[in-house]
C-alpha cells in the first residue's frame, strides 16, 4: 500500500469517528447529511456531500447508524452500537478507535 492509500484510510476511519461523534453529541442523535458535511469541513474533512453519503452508508452496514428521509432531504441517526463506537467502548472495522482523553 502506497503512503497516499495508507493516508486515504486513515482519513476515512477518522472521518467516520467524527460523524459517530459528532451524532452522538446531538441530544436526538440526529443529524442532516449538509449539517454533517459542514460539521466534518470544522473538523478539517472537507468532504463532498457524496462523500459523506458513501461513509453513512459504510456506517449503515456496520449497524453504527441509520440514513433516513425527511422528503428529499437524508437524515443520518446513530443507533445504540454507533454511540458505543463513538465513546470508544466498542470497535467497528473501518472506523478510528478514540484514544483516552479525544
Amino acid at each position: 500500500m502506497s503512503h497516499n492509500e495508507e493516508f486515504q484510510r486513515k482519513a476515512a476511519e477518522d472521518r467516520r469517528l467524527v460523524i459517530l461523534r459528532f451524532l452522538d453529541e446531538e441530544d436526538d442523535g440526529l443529524m442532516s447529511v449538509s449539517l454533517m458535511q459542514d460539521a466534518l469541513a470544522m473538523m478539517a474533512h472537507r468532504v463532498s456531500r457524496a462523500r459523506v453519503l458513501e461513509d453513512a452508508a459504510y456506517l449503515e452496514r456496520l449497524g453504527l447508524l441509520k440514513i433516513e428521509y425527511m422528503g428529499d432531504v437524508p437524515l443520518l441517526r446513530l443507533t445504540a452500537r454507533g454511540e458505543e463506537t463513538a465513546r470508544g467502548l466498542a470497535t467497528a472495522p473501518g472506523v478510528k478507535r478514540p484514544r483516552r482523553g479525544e
